[in-house]
């Protein structure tokens, strides 16, 4: 137990606190409070000297005895156990005045303190509400702070840190006190509270010092006063603790201050040991410094490091799209700066610029133009905007490609929006030859009739632009607007060529439109113009001329121009053997032998595929001039060498014909059965077997010749004419061998032999044939049907059925008409199947009923016997086997269908894109690639861009990606342009970029599809918008990055104060 007089001393001094604290006490009490300090020292010293041996006999043996026992286990920190003995004390003991009940209560709640306690803080709470002022109220506010602090509650913690000041506390309790305080008030956000602590600190020895410098530093940093902040963390760099993080805000800092040569000198060799966040940042900073520097190239590693590793800004993608585009790495340039034009503003602006200045530099113009017109209809840079749209003009007219018209439209928004540009007379140049190349020659003329003054550039635009808008009238099949347009071409004859060729154009459309008259007075008006004298072209117009006679039926005048057309130096050889042809075919309608004969003659020297055709005539007029040896000669020359020939079944029948005629019955016999043995089906057969027994009879072989004929009467007897001969010919035998029973047997088996009893069947036929032949279709449709009522299998029964099938195919009776053409058709095959079968087929076709149609072709193929009808039937085959997409069957057809010497321009484009899309579409692609070629190469019409895009999408299922591009980017030069086919070019080349990792590109081309394609109904848009979506989440992809952790400053606290 301390003595009283000490335990008044301290409440003397607790009370000179207390009243030092008002101020107009305050020097005095001062003065008095060291008196009475110096007093109780001197009698605590005498005390002691008197007290000191008895004092530990003493204490454990008193009323303090736990408390003394409590107190030396609290200062050997075992505070569980101290804190048991203090409350036995307390509980024992409970005058509250008492100091060591104070004291213990004080040390009850410091120790719950110090064990973290549920009930320290409300112990010492109630203490300091118990003894407001007591001598431990800083000790426990200081505490109180500081177990918060731990907690890292640092409002709380500061909430008792600012109940005192660092002069409460003991010198070696103040680092401590102002870092925590410090750091609280940063944990807090109170920068400038925080700035002070860390000031008091930081320049000390403990191990306060050096985080108080980081954090005063770091202070300093945020608030941009970068000197201040570099000079402390450059005191710090050497220092492990902070060797991670310190060196990055020094770099930070020479960055923000400009000083880029120091950053590049002193970042690189702290990267190794920086973590991955500072990493990350550290390589752009180091980046952005050479790109400052305009050292690009260097700055690219750095740059793509930090692209690569964080969600970037517009900003930093520009920035390393612009580091690229300086350091000539154009690919990946435009990438970069792809992801910036998501924006339309000036950053975007400038973005679609360079990215068309990159593709210029790689030579891809198409792209470049795109960009040029994406800049230019951003308004931010009005220089940009304008030299934009001045490139993206050009570039549309350099390209020769516009599949919009886009040149046009650029060209005359240019004039428009900059008028006074120092560009203008370039551009207006420009716009004068996009007139000239355009498609779109509708809207040429229009611009080109607004002007009022043409000069004579515009007026020479103005005949050409005419011109071609008539040919691609022509070629598409619009012969009238046409001829309306080629009459516009002498609006301003400039030039006597174009002039004339409009002339001649005229000729070709009036031709087309069957007139022709005026077809060959265009013509000869352009014979006659001087300009043409020398053109190649005057030597087609006689061509054409005598083509046009020939659709008159004016044979002679149709001769005179075909002689004309052979005797000018004609080049191609393949129109000259056709002319030559035409000539010995009129020499020969007009029976004019000898003069047909040259001509086929000739055809055979220029070896044009005309051969076997011009053999056959030629052979057929050695004929008519009793010239039975050349003919002879010339059909041998035909079966022998032109084996696959058309001409081959009707040759072989000649040749026997022309031996029979010679009564060289052996070599007779022998061709007559080659046509039997090798076309079975043909229908000659049937003559060649009764020339066959009429041999027989000849060479006076009876029996094989009554054989032959009874044959043919039990297949073919209902058939008039075979009937007849074959009775004709059995009767011939019977009188031969003198047996008249035979005959009489014959007579009545077969009707036809009774040749003076069969009155009655021709009394029902005769007015039926009669009606028939006046054209009273409909007087001789009932007499014909009570014939065959009657006479089912009567001698006019087969003859009779087919006329009555075309008496109502003549008044339009078309159900009636084809049902007994297909009855007719149930006969075994005569001289009317090919007929029947060939309307039959035509009109199931016409009728869009395809797949009966081919069965009609079919037999129309087996039973043909002329090089026409076999043509038709195959050329039926074809179309019929292609619109209901038997592809295989169609190829093979479409192949024959090509092999035919009866085919024109126009047919063979036919069966070429028959064979090119079969083909394609079972995936032959070298047949599909052969034919879709000639198409392209032949004709300008919609089949040649379908062709052509066909051919493209070939390569793309064959990932040949290259020549897929190539063949697209010819289809858009195609002229005239149909914009169907252009916009499917233009998808299946995004799908192609896309491949390749061209999204900008690819972005730019569907654009331009979506922008400008007309038809809103086609298919066309949804297929584009749809790809566009699937682009559209390609590029917004998000990046995908590693987590980084947070860098955390410790302070080691070992030596700290409690």
């Amino acid at each position: 137990m301390l003595p009283n007089k000490i335990i008044l001393t301290e409440l003397r001094l607790k009370l000179l606190d207390s009243l030092s604290s008002l101020p107009f006490l305050s020097s005095n009490f001062t003065r008095l409070k060291a008196i009475a300090m110096n007093r109780f020292l001197i009698i605590l010293m005498v005390l002691v000297s008197f007290s000191g041996m008895a004092q530990t006999s003493e204490k454990y043996n008193s009323d303090y005895e736990n408390f003394y026992r409590a107190e030396d286990l609290y200062r050997k920190e075992q505070y569980g156990a101290a804190r048991k003995e203090f409350r036995i004390f307390l509980d024992k003991y409970q005058q509250t005045n008492d100091p060591m009940v104070i004291k213990a209560r004080y040390y009850e709640g410091v120790s719950a303190l110090e064990l973290y306690n549920n009930d320290a803080v409300p112990l010492l709470e109630q203490f300091l509400k118990d003894y407001p002022e007591s001598i431990y109220r800083s000790e426990i506010y200081y505490r109180l702070g500081k177990y918060f602090f731990q907690k890292k509650n640092y409002k709380e913690a500061l909430a008792w840190f600012n109940k005192f000041g660092a002069k409460d506390l003991d010198e070696d309790q103040r680092e401590e006190f102002y870092f925590k305080l410090g750091y609280a008030n940063f944990e807090e956000g109170n920068l400038k509270e925080a700035r002070s602590a860390f000031h008091e600190v930081k320049d000390g020895m403990s191990q306060y010092a050096a985080p108080s410098l980081y954090y005063y530093s770091h202070i300093a940093y945020t608030e941009g006063a970068y000197q201040t902040a570099l000079e402390g963390f450059l005191k710090l760099q050497n220092d492990s603790r902070f060797s991670s993080v310190v060196p990055y805000y020094v770099a930070q800092i020479y960055h923000k201050q400009g000083d880029y040569e120091k950053v590049i000198e002193y970042a690189p060799q702290i990267m190794d040991s920086m973590p991955p966040s500072n990493l990350t940042d550290l390589n752009h900073i180091v980046g952005d410094s050479y790109y400052q520097l305009g050292r690009y190239d260097e700055s690219v590693p750095y740059l793509e490091a930090f692209n690569s590793k964080s969600k970037t800004s517009r900003d930093e993608d520009y920035q390393l799209g612009f580091a690229y585009y300086k350091s000539l790495e154009y690919d990946k340039a435009i990438r970069m700066f792809d992801k910036v034009t998501r924006v339309k503003d000036k950053l975007g602006q400038y973005a679609y610029y360079h990215i068309a200045e990159c593709y210029v530099q790689l030579k891809e113009l198409l792209p470049a133009r795109s960009a040029f017109q994406s800049a230019s209809e951003i308004k931010e840079d009005p220089k940009i905007q304008e030299d934009a749209l001045y490139n993206f003009a050009v570039l549309s007219y350099k390209l020769d490609l516009n599949p919009y018209d886009e040149a046009v439209m650029a060209l005359e928004l240019f004039l428009k929006k900059y008028p006074n540009s120092s560009r203008k007379n370039d551009v207006y140049q420009y716009l004068v030859n996009v007139y000239t190349t355009t498609n779109n020659h509708e809207k040429a003329l229009s611009s080109l009739d607004n002007i009022p003054n043409k000069d004579v550039r515009l007026k020479t635009a103005y005949q050409l632009v005419a011109f071609n808008y008539g040919v691609d009238l022509f070629q598409k099949a619009n012969y009238q607007k046409a001829i309306k347009n080629f009459e516009l071409v002498s609006k301003y004859p400039i030039d006597p060529v174009i002039t004339g060729k409009a002339r001649y154009w005229m000729g070709d459309s009036y031709y087309r439109l069957d007139d022709m008259d005026r077809s060959i007075k265009n013509y000869r008006e352009f014979i006659a113009l001087p300009a043409t004298n020398l053109m190649e072209m005057k030597a087609d117009a006689y061509y054409n001329i005598g083509y046009a006679y020939l659709k008159k039926k004016e044979i002679s005048m149709s001769l005179d121009a075909f002689n004309v057309y052979v005797q000018s130096n004609v080049k191609n050889k393949q129109k000259l053997a056709d002319a030559y042809m035409r000539l010995g075919d009129g020499y020969y309608m007009l029976k004019q032998n000898d003069p047909a004969i040259k001509n086929y003659q000739e055809v055979l020297k220029l070896k044009k595929g005309y051969e076997d055709q011009a053999l056959y005539y030629m052979a057929k007029a050695y004929g008519y001039a009793d010239k039975a040896d050349l003919k002879i000669k010339t059909l041998l020359d035909l079966i022998n060498n032109y084996t696959g020939s058309k001409y081959m079944q009707t040759s072989t029948y000649e040749l026997a014909m022309t031996y029979k005629s010679k009564a060289d019955y052996d070599k007779a016999y022998k061709y007559f059965n080659q046509v039997v043995t090798d076309y079975p089906n043909a229908v000659i057969v049937v003559d060649c077997k009764i020339e066959i027994a009429d041999i027989y009879f000849k060479r006076g072989e009876y029996g094989k010749s009554e054989s032959e004929y009874t044959k043919i009467l039990d297949a073919h007897g209902s058939d008039r004419n075979v009937c007849e001969q074959c009775a004709r010919g059995l009767i011939d035998i019977y009188k031969a061998l003198k047996q008249p029973e035979k005959a009489t047997a014959l007579a009545s088996k077969y009707p036809c032999a009774n040749f003076s009893n069969d009155e009655e069947e021709d009394l029902f036929y005769s007015p039926a044939i009669d009606a028939y032949v006046d054209s009273s279709y409909s007087v001789a449709i009932p007499n014909f049907e009570k014939y065959l009522s009657r006479f089912p299998n009567g001698k006019y029964a087969l003859e009779g059925q087919i006329f009555l099938a075309n008496c109502y195919y003549a008044i339009d009776n078309m159900e009636k008409a084809i049902a007994t053409y297909i009855a007719a058709l149930d006969r075994p095959n005569n001289n009317y199947t090919e007929f029947a079968a060939s309307r039959v087929a035509q009109h199931l076709y016409n009728n869009g009923e395809y797949d009966k149609a081919l069965v009609y072709y079919d037999r129309l193929e087996k039973v043909g016997s002329k090089p026409s009808v076999l043509f038709n039937a195959k050329l039926g085959l074809m179309r019929c086997h292609f619109l209901v997409e038997n592809w295989t069957s169609a190829a093979i057809y479409a192949k024959e269908v090509l092999e035919s010497s009866q085919l024109n321009n126009t047919l063979r484009l036919e069966a070429n894109y028959a064979l090119g899309m079969s083909s394609y579409a079972i995936e032959s692609y070298n047949d599909a690639k052969k034919a879709l070629e000639w198409i392209t190469k032949n004709t300008t019409t919609v089949m040649a861009a379908e062709a052509k895009f066909t051919i493209a999408e070939m390569y793309f299922k064959l990932q040949d990606y290259t020549n897929s591009d190539a063949e697209i980017r010819a289809l858009l030069k195609m002229k005239p342009a149909y914009n169907y086919w252009i916009a499917k070019s233009l998808i299946l080349q995004s799908r192609i970029l896309i491949i390749q990792d061209d999204l900008f590109q690819a972005e730019q081309t569907l654009k331009s599809v979506l922008d400008h394609y007309p038809d809103q109904n086609d298919g066309i848009i949804s297929e584009a918008q749809q790809l566009y979506d699937e682009l559209m989440q390609l590029k917004n992809k998000p990046k995908s990055l590693e987590q980084q952790g947070d860098v955390e400053i410790e302070v080691n606290e070992e030596n700290g104060g409690n």
